[in-house]
């Protein structure tokens, strides 16, 4: 009982573990690269809007054509003072209150040496921001314009990120360059909600220009960089304003590239594994609890098993082999805690005692008296139809002379082994049985030709069923002997269920004459074979063999019946479904299948 338990609870749910534990580990697997590869993609879109915005920003100068018209009043009048006004005006009306433009700086060209600038006061410059870029970034700025036309540029200097742009005439003539320093933070601040990120950072075609945490030491920064380097080369090359995102899980890291505005962006953000571990554990977190939870319960029911199953059953197996030995009457010790068990135990009680009346008054006598019938009768199927087969070999190899009669002979041989029962086997199989009913088939195929006509309707799912040896055979071939009309002769056998019985018919083209039905009477006969058999032939002997053969092994309700049906003799075998015991020649008890 014990092994069973383990065997088909403890070891399943060690195999159930182990597979949901794998399954989870591999969901969880793709679940984080998923969830990461999602982040990124987010993260990104979001960068790439925000870089569109801040040069469309840049590009409102242009459109909207105050600073142009200022300067070409100035062309006109050479007022100074007017064109300050305006300018300053625009820049401090238009960018002054942006948090994404931290300055707007715009610098004419020669001869012209003017610079007008207004800096965000919500996005946290000042006057020192405008000071660093004229001593730091200016110079680089008016170089980086020159070939730039009227496209936008992207340009990092010293530490800030500034978008470019000339600002032309009608002409297409640039007179200006117009430069806003983004407010990177604002720009690239969804890097720092990438799920499970300790630290990263984007680089503008391989400047680092933001970093993630802000304050990352320059050692880290080089590595980074040399990683990100590394590792952007598994990333697809975006399109125009698109982003492709890859994740390295063997570096613990995400990568992502985005292109906006003809420039390239790369971005690496290393991950926490201990997050993501952790962030995967709830499940099996939960499945040790449950299983932690379940061990009571498995205790709990061993011993249910033990106290209300296994002991009782031990009581039962020990008094079944003590009836066995043949102590017949012996019984167990009454159960009370488990109502179907205590039921069980004085149902055996009672049975052994039962047992012991019966063994004491008739069963001994009459299952020896049985088993010597049977086997009586059994040794009379064995001759019975050997001669007639005999004669048409003979018969055969004499008026034929050809090689098929090795084939009569193999079917003999069938016949032969089933008639002989070496094993002294009183049940086979129903597909064995039919084994013998073919070899004799071909024999008297054999013999009549043409004339001879037979066919099969059996029921496959039956082959398996357990049958007494020979109780089909000699039924064919009496409606083989006995049957024809027209010198043809036709028959089929048909094998099925009806209900729970097994319905056995052969039927053939004869018909039954009063004497043939008067004779059938006394073959059917429930009386000694001895006084009933003595002016017989071997046929009538092997339809009598198989009727009292059914009669003795399952009862009164079984048996073999013959009428005449439609122009047909019809044979009928019925046997009931029920278990019959049968003793062989020591006594012993043996249960013969009814399924």
């Amino acid at each position: 009982m014990v092994r069973v338990i383990l065997f088909c609870m403890i070891i399943p749910y060690i195999v159930l573990s182990a597979v949901l534990i794998g399954i989870n580990t591999s969901h969880n697997r793709r679940q984080i690269e998923e969830t990461v590869v999602s982040s990124l993609e987010s993260a990104g879109n979001t960068i790439v809007e925000n870089i569109y915005s801040a040069i469309e920003m840049s590009r409102q100068a242009s459109y909207d054509g105050v600073i142009k018209s200022a300067y070409e009043s100035y062309l006109k009048d050479h007022d100074e003072n007017a064109m300050y006004r305006a300018v300053s005006a625009y820049l401090s009306k238009t960018y002054k209150y942006s948090k994404t433009v931290s300055n707007s700086i715009l610098l004419y060209r020669a001869p012209m040496s003017l610079e007008y600038y207004t800096y965000s006061n919500v996005a946290g410059a000042t006057y020192a921001n405008i000071e660093e870029f004229k001593n730091n970034a200016a110079e680089a700025v008016r170089l980086a314009a020159e070939d730039l036309d009227t496209k936008a540029r992207l340009v990092f200097i010293d530490g800030h990120l500034y978008v470019i742009r000339n600002i032309v005439l009608s002409s297409y003539e640039p007179f200006a360059t117009f430069v806003t320093e983004v407010n990177t933070y604002r720009l690239f601040e969804s890097l720092d909600s990438i799920i499970w990120g300790k630290g990263g950072l984007l680089a503008l075609e391989d400047e680092a220009v933001y970093r993630i945490p802000e304050k990352t030491q320059a050692a880290e920064t080089e590595a980074l960089m040399q990683k990100l380097k590394r590792l952007v080369s598994s990333v697809k090359p975006p399109v125009e304003g698109r982003v492709s995102v890859s994740y390295a899980s063997s570096e613990d890291a995400g990568v992502m590239m985005l292109k906006v505005n003809g420039q390239m962006f790369s971005c690496i953000n290393t991950l926490d594994r201990n997050e993501m571990i952790r962030s995967g554990m709830a499940f099996l977190s939960a499945y040790v609890v449950v299983f932690i939870t379940l061990i009571p319960l498995l205790i709990a029911t061993f011993y249910y098993f033990y106290a209300n199953i296994s002991r009782p059953v031990d009581s039962l197996m020990k008094g079944s082999e003590q009836i066995r030995k043949g102590h017949f009457g012996y019984t167990v010790e009454p159960f009370e805690k488990n109502t179907e068990m205590a039921e069980l135990v004085d149902t055996f009680n009672h049975m052994s005692v039962s047992l012991e009346e019966s063994f004491k008054r008739i069963y001994v006598e009459e299952i020896a008296e049985r088993d010597a019938k049977l086997k009586a009768l059994q040794s009379q199927i064995n001759p019975h139809f050997l001669n007639n087969t005999l004669e048409i070999i003979n018969w055969k190899a004499r008026m034929n002379g050809n090689d098929d009669v090795s084939d009569m002979i193999t079917a003999l041989s069938v016949m032969m082994n089933a008639a002989l029962n070496r094993n002294n086997e009183m049940f086979v199989t129903l597909q064995e049985e039919l084994s013998y009913v073919d070899a004799y088939l071909y024999i008297i195929k054999e013999r009549f030709g043409n004339k001879f006509t037979f066919t099969k309707n059996i029921d496959q799912t039956l082959l398996d069923h357990s049958v007494p040896r020979l109780i089909i055979q000699p039924i064919i071939e009496n409606a083989v002997e006995h049957g024809g009309r027209d010198g043809k002769r036709i028959g089929d056998l048909t094998i099925r269920k009806q209900d729970r019985d097994l319905l056995i018919t052969v039927r053939n083209n004869g018909t039954l004459s009063e004497k043939d039905r008067e004779k059938i009477a006394l073959l059917l006969k429930e009386e000694d074979a001895g006084t009933s058999l003595e002016a017989l032939d071997r046929q009538s002997i092997g339809i009598r063999n198989v009727h009292l053969r059914l009669r003795m092994i399952y009862g009164n309700g079984s048996g073999l019946t013959i009428e005449s049906r439609d122009d047909m003799t019809v044979c009928t075998i019925l046997i009931r479904q029920s278990k019959q015991e049968q003793t062989n020649s020591d006594t012993e008890i043996q249960k013969y299948p009814s399924e």
